[in-house]
């Protein structure tokens, strides 16, 4: 790939987007922004993670292609929907397949180079990634890793002000905000094992999730990002304080700390 290529593909991002924004829908504009300037940061943490894996200037071009294009479907998604929510809506992985194929944005490139971009946006929102062979694979990593950077950072500080100032929450709850965790949740963090999504019950129990993540970080260096800038913390403070939670969130701790041991 060229660097005028991914220009080219944020001339056309920025043209794309600006298209869902309608006058006199605050709700509509305040979600749009969110997942625009969420796609902003992916696209700095993507760079980021490959300059410190020392990726080759073609393969640094295809990262930020893909940090820009994986959540293309998110835009449709809540212009028809008003929801993120996949699960009634549509998977906004394949969603953005579609918004690709509609434009035909990536014909101009080597086919698997195009391969390499579609798979890793298509898995970027799986439990687990499937066998994709080693290229697709490892561009498929690097994109799960920048976008659960920026969204740790993201559900931290709403779960923070549903904490402190539930008046401006203005996120729709998908959970009942109530002291409950689930024990089979609780089990599986001790067991280091991902939690699936129809598992969660409560806010507390997405919280708990989203510890899990820690599990499914590929890269030393995204684990070393999400544990110092304290959102494993910052979470754990909100969570009820039981002994089977505490168990639960040392479990986690002791295991990212000894990534980040090894690492250094």
């Amino acid at each position: 790939m060229q660097k005028e290529q991914l220009d080219a593909f944020r001339r056309w991002f920025t043209e794309y987007v600006a298209t869902f924004y309608t006058a006199g829908d605050d709700f509509l504009n305040q979600n749009i922004q969110l997942k625009e300037c969420h796609t902003h940061r992916v696209c700095n943490e993507m760079r980021q993670l490959a300059t410190v894996l020392k990726l080759d200037s073609n393969d640094l071009i295809i990262t930020e292609t893909i940090a820009l294009l994986h959540d293309v479907g998110r835009f449709p998604q809540f212009k028809q929907y008003r929801t993120y929510k996949d699960q009634i809506s549509e998977n906004h992985c394949l969603l953005a397949l579609k918004v690709l194929a509609e434009y035909n944005l990536l014909a101009g490139l080597p086919d698997d180079e195009r391969m390499i971009i579609e798979k890793a946006i298509e898995f970027h929102g799986v439990k687990e990634l499937p066998q994709l062979g080693e290229r697709p694979m490892h561009f498929a990593k690097l994109i799960r890793d920048a976008d659960k950077i920026d969204i740790f950072e993201l559900l931290v500080n709403n779960y923070r002000m549903l904490a402190e100032e539930p008046e401006k929450f203005t996120w729709e709850l998908e959970f009942p905000d109530t002291p409950e965790c689930s024990p089979e949740i609780i089990d599986a963090l001790l067991n280091q094992q991902l939690i699936h999504y129809d598992h969660i019950k409560t806010i507390n129990d997405a919280k708990l999730l989203q510890l899990g993540w820690v599990y499914d970080v590929y890269f030393d260096w995204s684990l070393k990002q999400i544990y110092d800038r304290g959102y494993l913390r910052d979470i754990i403070k909100l969570l009820p304080k039981t002994k089977e939670v505490r168990r639960a969130t040392e479990c986690i701790l002791e295991y990212t700390q000894k990534r980040i041991e090894e690492y250094k």
